[in-house]
């Protein structure tokens, strides 16, 4: 068994969880597996896996050797695949990162239709508000739902989606309905934790001015969809990008405020870390979110 051998079986049995799921991708015994993950810990010097009887899990030292593994894996993958069919050439795993809210309803949802022209290749989905680091993560790419600006990355636009203010029914006939920016300060308003706008929320009205309010309220979270439902039982105003609000809104539960005003254009795009020739199904599931997201409103 060669060395590209013992790093399928580590990368395989890591995305799969366990050396006897590997084993049965790899056409191989799950002893041949075990083998290979020693033979490799053995040539770096150092324990890649914790092993229980029911699951293999990384170390500390096995998450940084992940990803340099899985490149190496990948590349080879790619290099010999170069004069199959056009959709044979693309493989290997494709590990993404998504936030949760916009991963679960508009990136998730197409993983079926991109498996099916593209059956060699296998998902491993991160959903989090978080932004991850790429490449200290060992991620092909992520979808970004910001302003990217001096990043070590590579991002292409996918679409945009502009936020929205809004509140449940039962939340203004409580406490009133804000009529200026300014009544804002007046209202317990629920902010997102990883927003740039968290201190503050910028709403420009018709002729160009810009007002910025500074929310307060007794909640931050880290989610879109806890601040929905939140909202949705009445216990404040959030602003929320529309792809989250708007089926609220449109279904009666959520009431849009201060309308009359701009709020926030989100950019959202597919980044991924720079590289002299950027993996072939890297690129190849960017253009399959291009074409699918063209003409989106979300």
């Amino acid at each position: 068994m060669d060395r590209l051998a013992e790093l399928e079986a580590f990368v395989r049995t890591v995305d799969l969880g366990s050396q006897a799921a590997a084993a049965d991708a790899l056409g191989l015994s799950r002893m041949a597996v075990s083998r290979l993950v020693r033979q490799i810990e053995g040539r770096v010097g150092t324990q890649l896996l914790y092993r229980t009887t029911r699951r293999q899990t990384l170390t500390e030292a096995g998450a940084r050797f992940l990803a340099e593994a899985r490149s190496l894996v990948d590349r080879y993958r790619d290099l010999t695949s170069a004069s199959s069919a056009p959709g044979d050439s693309i493989s290997g795993t494709l590990r993404i990162s998504a936030p949760v809210s916009f991963g679960s309803r508009h990136v998730m949802p197409l993983l079926p239709a991109f498996a099916a022209l593209y059956p060699r290749v296998l998902f491993d989905v991160v959903l989090s508000d978080r932004q991850v680091h790429l490449a200290d993560e060992g991620f092909d790419l992520a979808i970004r739902i910001t302003a990217e600006g001096g990043s070590p990355v590579r991002a292409t636009r996918l679409a945009t989606s502009r936020t929205i203010i809004c509140a449940a029914p039962s939340y203004i006939a409580a406490h009133g309905l804000p009529l200026v920016p300014a009544d804002l300060g007046q209202h317990n308003c629920l902010r997102y934790a990883y927003s740039a706008e968290t201190s503050t929320w910028p709403l420009v009205d018709a002729a160009g001015v810009v007002t910025k309010v500074e929310p307060r309220g007794n909640l931050v979270c880290n989610n879109g969809d806890a601040l929905l439902a939140a909202a949705i039982a009445g216990q404040g105003i959030i602003q929320q990008p529309a792809f989250i609000v708007a089926p609220e809104i449109r279904a009666g539960r959520l009431m849009r405020l201060l309308g009359q005003y701009r709020t926030r254009e989100l950019t959202i795009s597919a980044v991924y870390a720079p590289a002299a020739r950027p993996q072939a199904k890297i690129l190849t599931f960017i253009d399959f979110l291009v074409d699918r997201y063209a003409g989106e409103s979300f």
